[in-house]
């Protein structure tokens, strides 16, 4: 028995800080052992950090929005030792975003089952949870829209992107973490931007014709398996650049040996890049299963801290909220971010003349340290090649699973 200082720890690839979001638990609490006792947003995701021992809660030595630097003291506990203690119901495991859909639905968490991983409560589970009217019929009513008036253009019962009440807000959470990663982007690495759009008439047809024989591979799925492709045709976009002193002296470029495509995913707190792992080595079936669970968990806040790690390529998929072009922001340490917008009807040339057909708008923004305009527009030639006639990219990923 005896006072536990617990200290922020590193969760994965050399965290340096986190910021507090919510404590779970007060000063004088009694908790058990693994008990969740804050939830603390790193540079890569929301996590919950259990208690090491069981025990009673003595002090909270920082606030909810404070950046706690690994290694500095969360809170104090009082080490229970062998003394049976106190009965703690199991919280349960919920995002904050998915905590403050079941509070305006007036869902009580305790009673849901979660469906996500581990069991975790998702917003579909909150949904079919929804209370019951007077009737005894499930309230599945979308939760009111505050100060709607102010906000005629937001859906009812939308997912929230965009909104925010008037007035001053602090930065915290993903858009703190986010909002630092891109003013880093823009302020050390020179981009070098190129964008166009290709017709899409092969690669609908090529979904189409999968949906036909069972195979559920969606556009997003695809666009992953081109860009894979092309990451191991041109390594140099699947890299790493390492400089050295501020003198200048030297640097190192660094090429992985794994293709780790991360995949933008736009949340009601911000972007999410969840990343699908060994992508250029996974045969159809198997990379839409994994981007279907991946973008899900994402919007729900729900995806492991060992999913958002490792990525060495991003793709951003702005098409899905209706977008044309864009010019995508590298996320450092990465060289390249290629995006990719809405497939619609559109005037195309097609052998002299122009024609309405389905296009796909595309961009690649690069690391001009690094990669010039021909190593760049090669790259997207090659994508754009597999994506434009995708016989032989789906060729390669039915035959055992390539």
């Amino acid at each position: 028995m005896g006072r536990v200082e617990f200290a922020l720890p590193d969760v994965g690839e050399g965290l340096e800080e986190g910021e507090v979001v919510s404590w779970l638990v007060a000063p004088g609490d009694t908790v058990t052992r693994d008990q969740p006792l804050v939830e603390v947003q790193t540079d890569k995701a929301l996590v919950e950090l259990p208690s090491p021992v069981s025990g009673q809660v003595v002090s909270l030595a920082f606030a909810p929005g404070d950046i706690v630097k690994v290694g500095q003291v969360l809170l104090v506990l009082e080490d229970g030792g062998a003394a049976p203690a106190a009965a703690v119901p199991s919280r349960p495991k919920a995002s904050p975003a998915v905590r403050k859909l079941a509070l305006e639905r007036g869902v009580d968490l305790a009673g849901i089952a979660g469906t996500g991983p581990g069991g975790r409560i998702l917003a579909a589970d909150v949904d079919a949870g929804a209370r019951p009217t007077r009737s005894g019929v499930p309230d599945l009513q979308p939760a009111p829209v505050r100060n709607a008036a102010s906000a005629p253009g937001r859906a009812a019962g939308g997912d929230g992107i965009g909104w925010l009440e008037a007035g001053r807000h602090p930065l915290r959470g993903i858009r703190r973490v986010t909002a630092e990663a891109m003013s880093r982007s823009w302020s050390e690495i020179p981009h070098l931007t190129t964008l166009d759009e290709i017709d899409a008439t092969a690669l609908l047809a090529a979904r189409r014709s999968l949906a036909a024989a069972g195979i559920d591979a969606t556009i997003g799925a695809l666009l992953v398996a081109a860009v894979a492709r092309g990451l191991r045709r041109y390594p140099v976009l699947n890299a790493s650049v390492e400089l050295g002193s501020p003198a200048g002296a030297g640097g190192t470029i660094v090429i992985h040996p794994e293709c780790h495509v991360g995949l933008a995913v736009a949340t009601a707190d911000g972007l999410v890049v969840p990343v699908i792992r060994n992508a250029d080595r996974r045969g159809l079936a198997d990379l839409a299963a994994e981007v279907r669970r991946l973008t899900a968990a994402a919007r729900s806040r729900a995806v492991d801290l060992a999913d958002l790690q490792g990525g060495t390529f991003t793709i951003s998929n702005y098409g899905a909220f209706g977008g044309r072009f864009a010019t995508p922001i590298i996320r450092p340490p990465e060289v390249a971010i290629m995006g990719f917008g809405a497939i619609r009807p559109r005037p195309f040339v097609v052998e002299g003349e122009v024609q309405a057909r389905p296009t796909l708008p595309w961009s690649l923004s690069c690391d001009h340290r690094l990669i010039d305009g021909d190593v760049a527009t090669a790259f997207a030639e090659h994508v754009l090649g597999l994506l434009a006639d995708p016989v032989a990219l789906l060729a390669g990923m039915l035959a055992a699973g390539a």
